[in-house]
Order: structure tokens, then sequence, then C-alpha cells
């Protein structure tokens, strides 16, 4: 059943750890400037998803589990982790609790990371590899266009199975509402919204995941914290940011020979599309994405909520 999943959101939507901030503008702001210089690595640019999530929450997490994480002796999961950007940066954060992430692809560093911090190469389709009630806190990022339809309700019992009793579960996801697109990007995510809904993987499942979650037994009552962002330009250099993000996945072989076939356009045509048509596109017009969380508790053991 793994076999059925992509890879893709693993290798560009996490990042290894952020530096601290000392005094919050002005270190985001050098930040910024460094991500969009001319002079910095592909790998480095992979670090932008994760960045712009804190950024715009302020928080690597919405749960109520920061005073929880301070005390130590907390046990946290992050499931297909990728290069296990959120879990260095909160592991080392947070040096007297236990953080563990799993991914399908080891892409994540097997020596360099904190002695507090774990990783598995596990298939959540196959089942978390951990015990009932294991984890205080168990999240999952941006698996929308990963997961089919009928795949999300098997992964969210498995993300409560785990989860202990009082313990936090976290999912983080984009609403794709096509609000404000101009016609090139609405063209390429409309290509990609339907190339993946041929692989039975629906990105409007995340206008559902509330009442999925929800319909979980052993549950309490459903969290939502939103934030807008801006693609370009006229979004800032948070929207600069996304553009370049947003390009690093249309631009690998893969995504330009399924998406210009799906497209009705030949593999130049997309680079084309891709390149200078959405940067004029961008300037434009101001295309909304929501980035959402959602948080709830698991149910203590004989309580009725």
């Amino acid at each position: 059943m793994g076999n059925n999943v992509s890879r893709i959101k693993s290798k560009i939507l996490k990042a290894p750890r952020l530096p601290e901030y000392v005094q919050k503008e002005s270190e985001e702001e050098r930040f910024l400037n460094r991500y969009m210089s001319n002079d910095v690595s592909a790998d480095d640019r992979l670090q932008m998803y994760h960045f712009v999530k804190r950024y715009i929450y302020d928080s690597n997490f919405s749960a109520p589990i920061e005073e929880k994480l301070i005390q130590g002796g907390y046990k946290v999961l992050d499931i297909a982790c990728g290069s296990g950007a959120w879990l260095l940066d909160l592991s080392t954060r947070y040096d007297n609790s236990h953080f563990f992430g799993i991914d399908f692809q080891e892409v994540y560093p097997k020596e360099i990371k904190p002695p507090n911090l774990k990783f598995t190469k596990a298939d959540i389709l196959e089942g978390l590899p951990f015990p009932d009630n294991e984890f205080d806190f168990v999240r999952q990022d941006s698996m929308s266009h990963v997961l089919q339809r009928n795949q999300w309700e098997f992964v969210l019992s498995e993300i409560v199975r785990v989860t202990k009793p009082g313990g936090y579960i976290e999912l983080a996801e984009l609403n794709i509402t096509f609000n404000g697109f101009g016609p090139i990007l609405h063209r390429i995510y409309g290509g990609m919204r339907d190339f993946l809904l041929k692989q039975n993987v629906d990105i409007n499942v995340t206008y559902e995941l509330e009442s999925m979650l929800k319909s979980q037994p052993n549950v309490t009552m459903i969290h939502r914290d939103e934030r807008e962002l801006i693609i370009g330009p006229n979004g800032g250099k948070i929207g600069i940011v996304c553009h370049e993000s947003f390009v690093m996945l249309c631009n690998t072989e893969l995504a330009i020979e399924n998406l210009s076939s799906e497209i009705g356009v030949s593999k130049e045509e997309f680079k084309n599309m891709i390149g200078t048509g959405l940067e004029e596109d961008l300037k434009v017009s101001r295309p909304e994405l929501m980035s959402f969380r959602l948080w709830t508790q698991k149910k203590e053991k004989n309580v009725i909520v």
C-alpha cells in the first residue's frame, strides 16, 4: 500500500533548524534577505517552507504544549518528517523532551542530530511502528498532496491510537482557494490538481479534514488556527519566498513531464510558464493560500467530553 504514496512532499517541504531570534524583526529580515539572494544553494532554498510556516504563526505549533516541552520528558512524534527541519528545530530548543520522526524515505540526518531526536524509516500507510498511547504530541504536516482520500481515515486512526490520553494532535495543511489567481498560476495549479486526482489524491480534502478528525473516537473539541499567504511580490518578502518555493516544486524533471502533459503544452513552454510567465502573472495578481492548523486533545481515560 505504501507504494501508492507520492514522495514529492518530503523533498520540498522540510528544512533544517533555523537560527535563534534575538530581535525578531531584524533577524527575520536578515533571513529573508539571505534566502532571496542569488548565491544560496538548492539545499538552502529547501529551508523556505519551514521558515515561512514558523514566521506566519510566530510558532512551530498551535497546541498548548510549550510549558510541557520546557518541563521535559514530553514525547513528540512528527509523521512524514522529511529532512527533519521541524524536529531539528524543536529538539534543540527543548532539550529535556524527546522527539521522534518517521518517513518513508531516509532523507533525514542519520548522524549529526541532537541526542534527544530519533528518526525511523516507516510508512504511515503500513501503520505506525509504535504501541498504543505512546506520545504526548503527534503532528502531521502537508499530506493533502500525498494521501489518497480513502487513506485518511486509517491515518487519522493511527495518529489517535499512538497519542496518550490527554495528549495533543495537530494537523497542518494548505487550502488552495484559487482566489486572486492570475491565468498562469490558475492553469498550473489546475493542472496539478487534475494530475493528482488521476492518482486518487484530492487536494480539496483539506476542506473536510476538520470533520474527519472530529469523527475520530476519543478526541475532544477541534481548534483551528489559520493564516493567509499571498504568493508573489504583492505578498511582500514572504510572498516572494512562497513564489520561489512553488517554482522549485514545479521545476523538477518529473513535475515538468507530468504537468506539461496535463496542461497540454510542451516541456519548453511549461518551463517558460513557471519562469517569466508566472513572474509577470504574479506582478498583477494577489493569489491567496490559506495555511491552517487543526489541533485537538485525546480524551482522558474514563472521562466523557
